[in-house]
This record gives structure tokens, C-alpha cells and sequence, in this order.
């Protein structure tokens, strides 16, 4: 009955009516509360499920306050270095991000980058998803653009292994190491990258004409 909650409320959010998933998201919590209590481990999952709904919704007042509570609770059910708890953590920093507590989102989104670093190595694809978060930190904190570039390079890298070179991830991430090389004054780098982005982006338009 759970499950079919769950998906019933993504399909909901789907399809535009996401009032009625928040509900029954907020119904998922209040069984699993009211049977298991307020602080137990199943409970996380049914308040990260309402803080991305709240999110979408761009209620990122009520999304920070179901995330905090959703990590402390794995805080002290897995540990603070268990990689499970890097996906609320993340989740937390991004919508600081959208509030404006950079600072607070800088400092969740580096501990989550060093679980990530020990538990799944360098390269993976997890540390580019939290590289990618934190240059967006930084980048509006005013970080030195130089430490940025090497930080793009890094998710360029893990997206060229995991999603190909011509992946839709590569042309992002080509966008914003163009926007860096061009502040920093690096012009044949970003002349060099602006080539390869004109070509890649010739060729996903060709793909959706067919």
C-alpha cells in the first residue's frame, strides 16, 4: 500500500498536480511516525520524498526544514561518513543554495565531496554530481576562477567516462568552463572549447531533426 502511494504521488507530480502527491507523501509520514516513531530510519525516506516535492514547488523554506531533519536522523542511525547520507546533504546544500545561505551550502557540499572522494573514489560519478554542486557554490561566492576551472575539469572528465563526449552533461559543463576561460582571459583555451561545444551542439540539433 506504501509503494502504491509513493507512485501514485509521482505520478501525480507529473502530471501537474503535485498539492495531491505532497498529500500523499505527507500521508507515507505520518503512518510510518505514528507505527515506527518520529526519528526512525523509514521515515527518511518519506520526508526526502516531500522535501523534493516541496522544492519543485519552490518551497525551499519547508524543503530545508524536512532535510534537516531527514539528516539528522541518518546522522545518527548510519554515522557521520557513511556515503548514504551525502544524497540529503546535497539535496540540503542545493536548496540553501536557492535561499542564500551559501556559506552553510559551501560546507555541506565539501563534506559531502569528501564522503563521496573515500566511499566511491575521485572519478566517480557521485563526486562529479558534488563537484558540480559546488562549483555553483562557489561560483556565486566569488571562489577564484582559476580553483573553478580545475574543478570543471574534474566533472568534464567523470561526465566524458560515465555519459560519453557528446553527452547533453558535457555540453553543460563545456558552457560553464567556456564562461570561466573567458574570465580568466584564456583565449585560445576558450577559443579551443568554444569549437567543440559550436560541433557538439551542431550535432544534437541534427538528432532532434531525426
Amino acid at each position: 500500500m506504501e509503494k502504491m502511494r509513493i507512485d501514485l504521488a509521482e505520478l501525480l507530480h507529473v502530471v501537474g498536480r503535485g498539492k495531491e502527491g505532497r498529500e500523499l507523501l505527507e500521508e507515507c509520514l505520518l503512518i510510518t511516525e505514528k507505527y515506527k516513531g518520529k526519528e526512525h530510519p523509514d521515515s527518511v525516506m518519506h520526508l526526502l520524498n516531500l522535501a523534493t516535492s516541496y522544492s519543485q514547488s519552490k518551497n525551499f523554506v519547508e524543503a530545508e526544514r524536512l532535510l534537516r531533519t531527514s539528516l539528522e536522523i541518518m546522522l545518527r542511525t548510519v554515522g557521520p561518513d557513511d556515503q548514504s547520507i551525502t544524497f540529503p546533504m546535497l539535496h540540503l546544500a542545493v536548496t540553501l543554495y536557492h535561499l542564500g545561505v551559501d556559506e552553510e551550502a559551501e560546507q555541506l557540499a565539501l563534506e559531502a565531496l569528501c564522503i563521496r572522494e573515500n566511499a566511491f573514489g575521485k572519478d566517480s560519478l557521485p563526486v562529479g554530481e558534488a563537484l558540480d554542486c559546488l562549483v555553483s557554490i562557489q561560483t556565486r561566492l566569488g571562489k577564484d576562477d582559476s580553483e573553478l576551472l580545475v574543478l570543471l575539469d574534474r566533472v568534464l572528465k567523470i561526465q566524458e567516462k560515465e555519459f560519453g563526449p557528446n553527452s547533453e552533461e558535457v555540453i553543460q559543463t563545456l558552457k560553464k568552463i567556456v564562461f570561466c576561460l573567458d574570465k580568466l582571459g584564456m583565449k585560445e583555451e576558450k577559443l579551443s572549447k568554444q569549437r567543440r561545444l559550436s560541433l557538439l551542439r551542431k550535432k544534437h540539433r541534427q538528432m532532434v531533426r531525426y
